[in-house]
This record gives C-alpha cells, sequence and structure tokens, in this order.
C-alpha cells in the first residue's frame, strides 16, 4: 500500500498540469456550439496556428453576376467583400454553418435560425429563431433544414411557415455493417459515439469534470500533507478525491485515454486504423440508430436527402428512409441538377443523372462548392486558396484546440500528451486499488 501510494503521488505531481489542461481544453471542445468560444477572441495570431484558424470557414459565394463579390460563412460570422477579397466587412456577428443561394437570395444556417440577405447587405432573421441550424438546403421556395442535427423542418420561403418537421427513423438492416477503427476512435473521443441525444456528450463531460477535480483536489491534498495542515481537513478532501464518483470516472477516462493516444498519432496509423473493420455486433448502441446524426441535408423537390456517418439517405414523405449512397456525407451541396457529396473517411462524389460518381483529385472534406468563370470550384478550409477574411487575433477555441492537440506548444508535445495519457493509466490503476483495499482490505491482502 505504502508502494502505491508513493507512485500515485509522484505519477500525479508529474503528469497533473498536462493532464488537467487535456481536461479542461477537451470539456469545452466537445461543446462547440458555445457561441462565446468563437467571440471571446486573444490578440495573438502566431503562423503555427493558422490551419487551425482557418478550419472555423464553413461556406464560400462568389456572385455569378458581379465577382468581386465575395460572401464568406464562418463560425466568427458572416463576412462580404466588394473588392474580390481585398477587403472583407462582417456583416453577421453569430455562428454561421453554411449558406446557399436561392431565387430569393442568399440563406445562412446560423446558432440562431435561418437567415436572409437583404438588399442592403445586411442579414435577417427568417425561421427557426433561436435553434441551432447544422445543415441547409434550398429548392425554389422552400427551405430544407436540420436543427442540432436531429429534426428536419420542410419550411416555406414566402411566409416562413413551417410545413412539416420530422425526426429521421433509419431501417436497421440499412445499419448492421461494420464501420472502421478509425469512424469508432473519433466519435467516441468526440462524445458521440456511445448513444443517442446528449448522453455521449454528457458521459465525456463526467470524465472531464472528475478528471479536473482529481488533479486540483489531489495536488491540495499533496501541499496540506506537506504543509502539516489540520488532520480534519485533510481526511475531508481527500473523501471527496476518492469516492465512488471517481471510480465510476475511470471507464470513460479509460476511452478517452486510449481513443487520444490513436489520434495523437492518427497520421502514421491512418492505413491501420482504416483497414481495422468494427462488426456491428460490438458497437455502441448509437450505430443501431443515428436519428440524432444528421450533419447534411439536400432537397431536390422530390426527394429528401440526409447525411450521416454511413451515407446518404433519402425518403419521399420524411418518413421512410433507406439506404441510396454509402460512406459519410459530410456535406451536400446541390449546384443546378448535380448534387455534390464531400465525405469524411470517405471519397467525395456526385449525384447526377440518376447516377452516383465518385469525383477524385478533390479536396477531402470540402465544404462547400462556388462558380467562377462559369466554373465548379471546390472550397476547403484546409489551406484554402481563396482569398479569406484575415484577423490578427485567435478565438478562445482555436487557443482550446491549439492547446489539446499541443501544436501551440512543439511539434513533439504530442509525446507529452502520450506519457500523460499513460501516466492517467497509472493512475487509475493505483487509485482505484487503493480505494477497493480500504472499503475490502481483507479481500484486496
Amino acid at each position: 500500500m505504502v508502494k502505491l501510494f508513493k507512485i500515485h503521488k509522484f505519477t500525479g505531481l508529474l503528469a497533473g498540469a498536462v493532464l488537467l489542461l487535456l481536461a479542461v481544453t477537451g470539456f469545452f471542445l466537445d461543446h462547440d456550439k458555445w457561441q462565446f468560444l468563437y467571440s471571446t477572441t486573444i490578440p495573438y495570431a502566431p503562423k503555427a496556428l493558422e490551419e487551425q484558424n482557418s478550419r472555423l470557414f464553413e461556406g464560400y459565394y462568389v456572385d455569378p453576376q458581379n465577382d468581386k463579390r465575395v460572401t464568406v460563412c464562418s463560425k466568427r460570422g458572416i463576412f462580404e467583400s466588394f473588392d474580390g477579397g481585398l477587403s472583407f466587412e462582417r456583416r453577421f456577428k453569430g455562428i454561421c454553418l453554411g449558406i446557399r443561394n436561392g431565387k430569393k437570395g442568399l440563406f445562412a444556417a446560423t446558432d440562431d435560425g435561418i437567415y436572409i440577405q437583404l438588399p442592403d447587405a445586411e442579414w435577417r432573421a427568417v425561421s427557426l429563431k433561436g435553434v441551432y441550424v447544422n445543415a441547409l438546403s434550398l429548392h425554389e421556395d422552400r427551405i430544407f433544414a436540420a436543427v442540432d442535427k436531429k429534426r428536419l423542418f420542410l419550411i416555406d420561403t414566402d411566409n416562413a411557415k413551417i410545413i412539416k418537421s420530422a425526426t429521421v427513423a433509419l431501417d436497421k438492416k440499412d445499419l448492421e455493417t461494420p464501420i472502421t477503427l478509425s469512424r469508432l476512435v473519433r466519435d467516441l473521443h468526440y462524445g458521440r459515439g456511445y448513444f443517442d441525444s446528449e448522453i455521449s456528450l454528457f458521459i465525456n463531460d463526467y470524465g472531464a469534470i472528475i478528471l479536473i477535480w482529481l488533479v486540483l483536489s489531489g495536488f491540495m491534498i499533496w501541499r496540506m500533507i506537506v504543509g502539516k495542515k489540520e488532520a480534519k481537513n485533510t481526511r475531508a478532501l481527500i473523501k471527496s478525491h476518492a469516492n465512488i464518483f471517481a471510480l465510476v470516472s475511470t471507464a470513460p477516462l479509460l476511452v478517452l485515454l486510449v481513443t487520444g493516444v490513436f489520434l495523437d498519432h492518427a497520421q502514421s496509423l491512418s492505413g491501420f486504423m482504416r483497414s481495422v473493420k468494427i462488426p456491428f455486433f460490438f458497437l455502441p448502441p448509437v450505430y443501431g440508430s443515428l436519428k440524432h446524426d444528421i450533419w447534411s441535408v439536400d432537397y431536390d423537390g422530390k426527394i429528401f436527402r440526409v447525411g450521416n456517418r454511413y451515407g446518404v439517405f433519402k425518403s419521399n414523405d420524411l418518413k421512410s428512409w433507406r439506404m441510396e449512397n454509402p460512406g459519410f456525407a459530410y456535406r451536400m451541396i446541390r449546384k443546378r441538377a448535380t448534387l455534390f457529396v464531400s465525405g469524411m473517411g470517405a471519397p467525395n462524389r456526385i449525384h447526377e443523372n440518376g447516377v452516383w460518381k465518385v469525383v477524385p483529385k478533390t479536396p477531402h472534406m470540402f465544404k462547400d462548392i462556388y462558380l467562377k468563370d462559369g466554373k465548379i470550384r471546390y472550397f476547403s478550409s484546409n489551406h484554402p486558396k481563396e482569398p479569406l477574411p484575415r484577423f490578427d487575433d485567435i478565438t478562445l477555441y482555436t487557443l482550446l484546440l491549439s492547446i489539446h492537440d499541443g501544436s501551440l506548444f512543439f511539434s513533439w508535445w504530442v509525446w507529452m500528451n502520450d506519457a500523460a495519457a499513460v501516466s492517467l493509466l497509472l493512475l487509475l490503476f493505483t487509485g482505484s486499488a487503493r480505494w477497493l483495499a480500504k472499503k475490502r482490505p481483507r479481500t484486496f491482502r
């Protein structure tokens, strides 16, 4: 028991700071819908974080009648340029998730509902005020939208009236397929891999909050022991540090540390992670429903489509759905009669004249399609080529992300995260063993 105590103490003191950083940043990154993460900025924009900064751009539109007029959708707002991208002005301050052009003008999916751009270039709320619209599609005088990845709305643009609302009930036969280890690792680590609704996120939050308290309380206990504080106060703090709540957090923390190590080395392990297939029988319950997994939507006037981590599903009535095309449908953008689908860990493809085709040599996980000089252009936030708004600061979200993945520090910081993960494994083992020993001393011996 003395050896376990020493191992637990020294491991916690050595790795505590890194574990605290990972827990705090991971908690906020899981809640990327919170607007203050993007409205709060830090007056510092190092070149090392340019890639993370560009990830916040979600949509790109060039006016076909005037290619000098450019509209950019971002989680920092909506920006517009009238000189081909030499200068931009912010027109909307909320989170923008996508822009689509229709007969009545430009529409935007935001964290505060659906907005339309007025003739004076300002934006006005149209429908679904106060809710998080994560995907949007336009056809004639109809808007097809997804809210919080779990509910669908068909809206009349003339009077902003909701015509239909529905949830997605998929046939389980379409879902009983294996997925790659790469997909499972990401879903579990990002808080969407256990159950439907907010339960998956809550499990990750629980693990993060308990880890934050374990690190802080562990350091305070050490300080009190070194400072020879009153034994009564120390015992009370130890009880808050070592209890059943901490023991229960072992499961989610183990998942987070294992998946975190895989993601730290995702590039070098990509071949292995994509080659390993996890049978449906071993997958968590969320994969048997995916009713809260609507990443993209499309409506062509007759057929409704939704995209999720399994592929593209279609319906004629928003009630019966069937698989149309496999592969994670990250984004769906329609240009006239052609539907472009951006894949996440899956190939990019198009649906044209009733046929699905893979589109090679296109940016992985592109976020938008726009027309310029009569040609289709793909907009990707990874090393974008288009003129974009420039910032002399970074958002709080970008700062937290760069701390979490280590890019803010050094290229080798990823190994510090790995060391912290191994330390957490040791802390969980020694801490659980000590707690069990005190509860059941005879059994433990």
